[in-house]
């Protein structure tokens, strides 16, 4: 069994780790509440933390989310109350910062999500503003789609984003408790998992593009096929509130759980045992 991680403001300790994303170095954990990101090894060992509480460039208010863009190893963090995405280098060093509190086109309202697709544009998860909204690798709007409401293509606080290897886009809703599979245009393509998920929050699109999806209402990790089917439900009774799931280099399943602040590293998702 692999853990790490318990609840306080030390190295390596976390107050409500909401997302979790997997780079070269390891495991990358979005500390929300000590308002800072950390990054261990592939062992659970504390490399390094970068972030403060503030507003300024390189400082945080409540991070809820992060991803890595894999050309570049960019660590790229969506703040929940600041209203804004910043990116950072491998290292932790800021780079640029883009978006603000607002409805407007480029505008946010606590987002909660972001993925990067293969050619570095950013899809940000608009919570508030119940909408998807893409940007291009230098944070200039171009597109956005969704609206809030329970029918097919609205959305009731998305959270969750990933892409398909066909360019789709899988978007997780809190509030709504289902997925919903885009085409890059946001035109609608089908729902996964309604009547199956309870809160479920960030999400993982693996090499087989299978969606994994934290169900942190229901304490466990769903998996899903792209084609909507159910293909598994792991976890039961093992994990507590999961909020965030990335699998590693090696096919381990790594999983943030809110309500017992820590970190827990499966040896591989089809089994959900712990190493």
């Amino acid at each position: 069994m692999s853990r790490f991680g318990s609840n306080g403001a030390g190295d390596g300790q976390f107050s409500s780790p909401y997302s979790v994303e997997c780079n070269v170095r390891g495991n990358i954990v979005a500390d929300y509440n000590n308002n800072r990101i950390q990054v261990f090894d592939r062992n659970g060992q504390f490399l390094f933390k970068f972030g403060s509480n503030g507003n300024g460039n390189g400082q945080f208010k409540s991070p809820y989310g992060v991803t890595v863009d894999q050309r570049n190893n960019q660590i790229v963090v969506v703040e929940y109350s600041n209203h804004r995405i910043q990116i950072f280098d491998e290292k932790g060093t800021f780079l640029r910062v883009f978006g603000s509190s607002g409805k407007g086109d480029g505008q946010f309202s606590n987002p909660r999500g972001v993925a990067v697709d293969q050619q570095g544009n950013y899809v940000v998860a608009d919570a508030g503003n119940h909408r998807i909204q893409i940007f291009s690798t230098q944070g200039q709007f171009f597109r956005k789609f969704g609206s809030g409401g329970a029918g097919n293509g609205q959305m009731n606080s998305p959270i969750g984003v990933g892409l398909l290897s066909n360019g789709n886009i899988v978007v997780s809703e809190w509030i709504g408790h289902r997925l919903q599979i885009f085409d890059f245009e946001g035109n609608f393509v089908r729902i996964v998992g309604a009547g199956q998920l309870n809160y479920p929050h960030h999400l993982f699109v693996d090499s087989d593009d299978d969606i994994l999806v934290a169900d942190a209402g229901n304490h466990c990790i769903r998996v899903f096929h792209q084609n909507g089917n159910h293909i598994k439900s792991n976890g039961t009774g093992k994990i507590s509130s999961p909020r965030g799931v990335c699998m590693d280099g090696e096919g381990r399943m790594i999983v943030s759980e809110h309500c017992t602040s820590r970190v827990s590293v499966f040896s591989e998702h089809s089994s959900l045992e712990y190493t």
